[in-house]
């Protein structure tokens, strides 16, 4: 039985930060199920779609690839984010258990929800977050998940890492959201 999954995005031909999911899926597999052995998921994603389309590449797995399945991507839109205080919520690593994140969304009845703890910014339910402030992106140190996206834009010194209290939000002067799926705006 798959317990965790990938998201990552393919267009043209091409998987984007391929090698950040790659190693975020192995230290999964070594961290939460003991495993040794790597997995290269070069070898793993199967008959790729044609066209120019952008597509979400799902993969699910635990001990091994469990499914492998694309389907076409559209942004989400934010209208209404929400908040919500996670203290004691754990997803270190990319669960394909996500109720906590879901029905929190429903619960607020909002696009999205900004997750917290102990009063500092998170996440939000399927994306990091940067604020930028006097022409520098700032990504909240305290994260629910570790995204390969954000990671990617940390190695590349285009985010900075800041804890960011809730009170302090308002002297940012923009929010985004930051996933594999998105690019940075």
């Amino acid at each position: 039985m798959s317990q965790f999954f990938e998201t990552i995005k393919y267009r043209d031909g091409e998987f984007f930060l391929l090698d950040y999911h790659t190693e975020r899926l192995n230290r999964t597999r070594r961290d939460v199920l003991g495993l040794q052995d790597e997995i290269d998921l070069n070898k793993c994603l199967g008959d790729l779609p044609k066209g120019s389309q952008l597509f979400r590449c799902r993969v699910d797995y635990g001990m091994e690839i469990q499914n492998v399945a694309f389907h076409p991507y559209e942004l989400a839109k934010h209208k209404l984010i929400g908040l919500k205080d996670a203290s004691s919520f754990d997803y270190a690593y990319k669960y394909k258990e996500r109720q906590f994140l879901e029905k929190a969304k429903e619960t607020l009845a909002t696009d999205d929800v900004i997750f917290l703890k102990d009063q500092f910014i998170t996440d939000a339910s399927y994306a990091n977050l940067a604020f930028y402030k006097l022409g520098v992106w700032y990504t909240p140190g305290k994260c629910l998940l570790n995204g390969v996206k954000r990671q990617f834009l940390l190695h590349q010194g285009i985010l900075e890492q800041r804890d960011i209290k809730i009170e302090d939000i308002t002297s940012y002067e923009k929010l985004a959201f930051v996933n594999a799926m998105r690019d940075f705006e």
